[in-house]
C-alpha cells in the first residue's frame, strides 16, 4: 500500500494591523496678532479715616461758590485742611455706616479738628442716620470727577484797571494756579488766592486778557476775551479735563489645541506553512 502525502496548504492570517498615533501642533496665529496693550492708570488715591457730623448748610459758604442749592451734597473741612481755600471746588468721597455719597468741598469748618468733617444734611444722610449725630467714616480725594463740570468765572465787583478779582469755578479738582494773558503781549501775569477763594492782582491794566486756568492735575484751559471790568457769572463751555474713553478690554490669542491625528496601517498578511 502506497500512501501519498500531499503537503497542507498554507494557512493564512491577517496580522493586527498598525496604529500610529501622531499629535500635530496647531497652526499658530499669524504674527501680526498680538495682545493690545492697555495705558497705564493712575495708583489708586489713598483712603482716609476721619469723623462727620452736619451742620445747617447755607449758601454764604467759605469758598464764595455761587448758586449752590441747599439740598446738595456739600462738605466744610478742618481750617489745616482748607489752607486758604486750596481745595475748594473739588470732590470727596465718603464711605459712612449707612452708605456713601460724593461730596463737594466748598466750606470751611472753624470748630473742626484734624479728620473732622461737616456734611451738609442731606449729605450725611447719605452715609448715616441723622438721629446719630456723628459718624465714622473713610473717605478718598476724587481726581477728575465725572461728568466733568464746566469751568465759570466772575470778574469781582470793584475790579478795574489798578485792581482785578476773579472767582474761578467749575474745575473738578483743586486749582494750582490762575493767570492773565495780555492779549497785546507781554509775560503771562500770575494771580493770587485769597482766603476767600478769589484770585487777585494789582495793575493789571484793563485787558483784554486770555484767562489761563491750571489745576494741580495739570490740566490748562484757555478763556478769551476777559477784562478788568466786573461781570456776572459767565459759563464758558469749556472743561478743563475730557471725560475718559471706556478702555478695550485686552485680548489675548489663545493657542489651539493641538490636533491628534490616527492613522491605520494595514499589516501584510502573514501565511504559515
Amino acid at each position: 500500500m502506497t500512501w501519498a502525502m500531499w503537503p497542507q496548504p498554507a494557512a493564512c492570517r491577517s496580522a493586527a494591523p498598525r496604529t500610529t498615533v501622531m499629535t500635530v501642533p496647531a497652526p499658530l496665529p499669524p504674527s501680526s496678532v498680538t495682545a493690545q496693550q492697555l495705558p497705564g492708570s493712575e495708583p489708586a488715591p489713598a483712603t482716609e479715616r476721619g469723623e462727620a457730623r452736619y451742620y445747617a448748610f447755607s449758601s454764604g459758604v467759605a469758598c464764595s461758590l455761587p448758586d449752590l442749592p441747599l439740598d446738595g451734597f456739600y462738605v466744610g473741612v478742618p481750617t489745616g485742611e482748607y489752607d486758604g481755600s486750596a481745595p475748594c471746588g473739588s470732590y470727596i468721597d465718603i464711605d459712612g455706616p449707612r452708605g456713601s455719597v460724593r461730596a463737594q468741598i466748598v466750606d470751611r469748618c472753624p470748630g473742626c479738628a484734624p479728620h473732622q468733617y461737616d456734611l451738609s444734611r442731606a449729605a450725611f444722610e447719605q452715609i448715616a442716620h441723622i438721629s446719630d449725630g456723628v459718624a465714622q467714616i473713610r473717605f478718598t480725594r476724587v481726581r477728575d470727577p465725572n461728568p466733568a463740570p464746566e469751568l465759570f468765572y466772575r470778574v469781582q465787583p470793584g475790579s478795574n484797571a489798578d485792581w482785578l478779582g476773579l472767582l474761578v469755578g467749575g474745575s473738578g479738582n483743586p486749582l494750582g494756579q490762575v493767570s492773565l494773558q495780555p492779549d497785546h503781549g507781554g509775560d503771562p501775569i500770575p494771580l493770587r488766592r485769597g482766603y476767600d477763594n478769589v484770585w487777585s492782582v494789582s495793575g493789571a491794566g484793563p485787558g483784554p486778557f486770555t484767562l489761563v486756568v491750571t489745576d494741580d492735575n495739570n490740566h490748562i484751559a484757555w478763556v478769551s476775551d476777559v477784562t478788568s471790568a466786573p461781570t456776572e457769572l459767565r459759563y464758558t463751555g469749556i472743561r478743563l479735563y475730557e471725560e475718559p474713553v471706556p478702555e478695550p478690554v485686552a485680548t489675548v490669542p489663545t493657542t489651539p489645541a493641538p490636533v491628534v491625528v490616527t492613522t491605520v496601517v494595514p499589516a501584510p498578511t502573514v501565511c504559515e506553512d
